[in-house]
């Protein structure tokens, strides 16, 4: 396939659409993957649940003690001091309580049969003939009830629940050794320019280390996330084949630069030579007008924006989410912080801004850092977090509330809903 300058495909015109607009098609580009697997528990952080798991038995599985203690009949306690009768240690044989008498107890013990209650030892005096109890107890006190924590058939984890420590804490302590999960989301990163090279490559006079691939790589990646990268110059009939490779192959095909209508830029003509089609074609954003989504085969598609800082903001608020719904994640609410920082004119297009994030006395606040600049890197340094100023008809004031997209999701949980 031979391609010329002269036969460039023409860009959809498909007309700048408004930010929340394009976060909507995004999120309806795409939906979960109906790929599942079974992995052992101690591989399954961070994956999400293909199906809903059922407790196959109760938590506690029997009655136990709370505390260190004697098991009794509470309505022994009152006859004087009881004679103990043997001892129980956690993972023993559950004993059987003789009565009028008392039996020694550790904590997570089986409960032996015909005792309702435990005594703590601080509760208890020895006396020559046994043990005497102060008269502070309670009925069946210090005692954890069979599936008052979990009981047998109850729903535990719902399908598309993420799993972090909690949840495998669970899911261990009711014995079960693995989970069906959702097959990892499958993302192709294809950078695009002939000035592109590789860290530790010989750079041309003219040419520029390929910063994008490797920041987007890091960014996107995550448990339950494959990603792959590969590099294109500018030659149409190698990016053709990438992209139908890469379509036969993801979930996600997202590509760096090439998006605009200069001659090089290669996208949309690649893009629409495989049957891809665009539904959004550029966003009234700052930085990351040049934004497109669409689809490739069975794969959504998206295609960023070159500058670092618009490719790293777009794929923060494009990209993340739909990978979170591929993966069968639920939306949560999105993170908001009061702004520390005026912006004094209306602004026509949504600004996404790096800041700081602070919290103070209960409150979230977003401190804007770094000199303007969709090339820069330094920004990115400075800040844990993006900011989004909507488009509107007045100027942003110090204290108006606003929606942030933290860069490390450990740190604050935000998926935009």
């Amino acid at each position: 396939m031979t391609f010329h300058v002269t036969d460039a495909f023409r860009p959809v015109t498909l007309g700048m659409q408004s930010f929340e607009a394009a976060r909507l098609e995004a999120l309806r580009l795409v939906g979960p993957v109906d790929r599942s697997e079974t992995v052992p528990l101690g591989e399954a952080l961070g994956r999400v649940l293909a199906e809903t798991v059922v407790a196959p038995r109760d938590l506690p599985a029997f009655d136990q003690a709370a505390m260190d203690g004697y098991a009794v009949r509470f309505a022994d306690v009152a006859a004087g001091p009881l004679r103990v009768d043997g001892v129980t240690h956690a993972g023993d044989a559950p004993a059987r309580l003789t009565p009028n008498c008392a039996h020694r107890i550790m904590t997570g013990a089986s409960l032996p049969a015909g005792a309702d209650t435990v005594v703590p030892y601080e509760e208890t005096t020895i006396v020559h003939d046994g043990v005497a109890m102060l008269g502070s107890s309670q009925p069946e006190g210090n005692v954890r009830k069979a599936g008052e924590d979990i009981a047998r058939g109850q729903m535990v984890l719902a399908k598309g629940r993420r799993l972090a420590w909690p949840e495998i804490a669970a899911l261990a302590a009711l014995g079960i050794g693995s989970v069906r999960v959702t097959t990892p989301v499958r993302v192709s990163i294809v950078t695009t320019g002939a000035e592109l090279r590789s860290s530790g490559e010989a750079l041309p006079a003219a040419g520029i280390y390929d910063s994008n691939g490797p920041m987007l790589m890091a960014l996107l990646a995550g448990r339950g996330v494959d990603v792959t990268r590969t590099t294109v110059g500018d030659n149409y009939d190698a990016l053709v084949e990438r992209l139908a490779h890469a379509s036969r192959q993801s979930d996600l095909v997202v590509t760096s630069a090439g998006m605009s209508a200069g001659d090089r830029d290669l996208v949309r003509a690649a893009l629409a030579a495989v049957g891809g089609t665009l539904t959004i074609s550029s966003v009234a954003i700052k930085p990351g007008k040049p934004l497109a989504l669409g689809a490739i085969g069975a794969a959504a598609f998206v295609g960023l924006p070159g500058n670092p800082q618009a490719a790293a903001f777009s794929a923060l608020a494009f990209v993340r989410p739909m990978i979170a719904a591929l993966s069968g994640r639920p939306r949560i609410l999105p993170v908001t912080a009061l702004s520390a920082f005026a912006i004094g004119r209306p602004s026509e297009k949504t600004e996404l801004l790096p800041v700081t994030l602070e919290a103070s006395s209960g409150r979230l606040t977003a401190h804007r850092v770094g000199q303007p600049g969709s090339h820069r890197l330094m920004p990115l340094l400075a800040a844990d977090a993006l900011a989004i100023i909507p488009a509107a008809d007045t100027p942003l004031k110090a204290g108006d509330r606003l929606e942030v997209l933290p860069f490390h999701d450990p740190e604050f949980q935000g998926v935009p809903s």
